[in-house]
Order: C-alpha cells, then sequence, then structure tokens
C-alpha cells in the first residue's frame, strides 16, 4: 500500500458545503422579498398605489418566481456537481491504495491554477498528475477536442490539465532543482472511455484502468529515481510538513 498525505476531495467538499450557505442564503433573502413584494401588493390601496405601479407589483410578482426558482435550481445543481466530484476523488484514492510501497499519494494540492486532485510519486516511474472528473457518458477525442456525449465539456479539462502539469513540474524543479517529466492523467469514475492515444500528452481513461496505467509506466531511469529520493522535500514543498519513512 503506498505512504498517503493530504484528504482526498476536501477542497471540493468544502466548494460544496460554501455553495449550499450560498443557496440557503439566497433561499431565504428570495423569500423575504417575495413576502415583502406580496405584502405591497395586497395593500397596494391603503398605501396609494395604483395603475402603473400596481401593474408592476402584479409583474414582480408573477415574474420573481420564475426567475427565484431557476436560480435556486442553477445553485442546487452546482452544490449536487460538487459534491460528486468530491466524492469522485475519494473514489479513485481508494483505487490508489491498490499501488504497492514504491508509490506516494499526494491528494488534494494547491496549485497556481486552483487544485489538484492527485499526485503519484513512483519509485521507478516519476511523478503522475491525477485530474478525477465525475461526469458520465461517453468521451471522446475528435479533431484534437475531448468531447463528452459529443459535446465539449463546461470546462476545458485539457488546458486546466495542462497548466496544472507545467505549474507542478516547475515547482518540484523549484524545489528540488530537477526538472522531472509530469505524466498527467484524466480519469473519469464514470463514464464510457473508449481507447485513445493520449491528447497534448495526457493520457484520458476509465478509472478501472488507472492503476495498470501507472504501474505499467514504470522505466527505472536515473531521473525517476532522483525524484522519488526527493519525495520528502516535494511533499513538504507541496502539502508542508511530512513524516515519510525511508
Amino acid at each position: 500500500m503506498p505512504y498517503k498525505k493530504g484528504q482526498a476531495g476536501k477542497s471540493t467538499f468544502e466548494m460544496a458545503d460554501n455553495r449550499y450557505k450560498t443557496l440557503i442564503k439566497i433561499g431565504v433573502g428570495g423569500i423575504i422579498i417575495f413576502v415583502i413584494i406580496l405584502f405591497i401588493f395586497n395593500h397596494a390601496t391603503a398605501l396609494g398605489i395604483g395603475g402603473g405601479g400596481f401593474l408592476i407589483l402584479l409583474f414582480l410578482i408573477l415574474g420573481f418566481r420564475n426567475i427565484f426558482e431557476g436560480v435556486l435550481d442553477k445553485k442546487g445543481k452546482e452544490v449536487k456537481r460538487a459534491r460528486r466530484g468530491a466524492k469522485a476523488e475519494v473514489k479513485v484514492d481508494s483505487l490508489l491504495d491498490e499501488l504497492s510501497e514504491d508509490y506516494c499519494v499526494l491528494n488534494d494540492v494547491e496549485s497556481g491554477y486552483g487544485n489538484i486532485d492527485h499526485i503519484v510519486i513512483s519509485k521507478y516511474g516519476g511523478i503522475f498528475l491525477i485530474e478525477t472528473k465525475s461526469h458520465g457518458g461517453r468521451v471522446t477525442v475528435e479533431n484534437g477536442e475531448l468531447l463528452l456525449n459529443g459535446y465539449p465539456p463546461e470546462k476545458n479539462f485539457i488546458t486546466q490539465t495542462l497548466n496544472n502539469a507545467y505549474w507542478l513540474r516547475d515547482r518540484v524543479a523549484e524545489l528540488t532543482g530537477i526538472k522531472s517529466w509530469i505524466t498527467p492523467l484524466i480519469v473519469f469514475t464514470n463514464a464510457f472511455v473508449p481507447f485513445n492515444p493520449p491528447l497534448r500528452g495526457i493520457k484520458i481513461l476509465n478509472k478501472k484502468f488507472l492503476v495498470s496505467t501507472i504501474e505499467k509506466s514504470n522505466t527505472g531511469n536515473a531521473s525517476n529515481l532522483k525524484v522519488w529520493e526527493a519525495r520528502e522535500i516535494i511533499e513538504e514543498g507541496l502539502l508542508g510538513e511530512t513524516q515519510i519513512p525511508f
């Protein structure tokens, strides 16, 4: 079993919680506003409101509900998406338990481009950067573009992964003086992913092929061995205090 540090999905769970709190605030605030508008509407005559003002209030009552429900629905979906993503990261972390003690797993690493879901340092295979995606459906690569169910995903996963890979490469070099090759992986936990050649150097795969892909990448060259020897420095630089047994 590999050495592990960091809590998988931590920042994504926190994102989900923050989105849920925002959802509650919007819900409470919307209800208060609606009650005020309804109160004014019901007492329009006593408040001296008539004609155009009355029509405006009627429009607000009818339109506010649709807008309010639309906002709540959108925010609710954002909460579900974040929680689903966090659970996917936990799932991938559990799969990485299948690796041997010749691997070190760092979870939820803050980078200059958000958070890196998982980093695996291999004794013989160098460094792997793993971006976890919980999307369902079918993943394909067409004309140099990653598609989900035939359409581009809501975010550019390739650009996100490359930015993090370049950042990690430079950060490792800064910490250790080693110019290590970073192997980037995008792992889908719920989608069907047919075999495709790497896209801009990124391997795109289903979760069931994750461990075997990492294990088959063992080359045992001098650079990878140096990276392994410097894993304590790398972990400390990425996550803070460390206690990796040698």
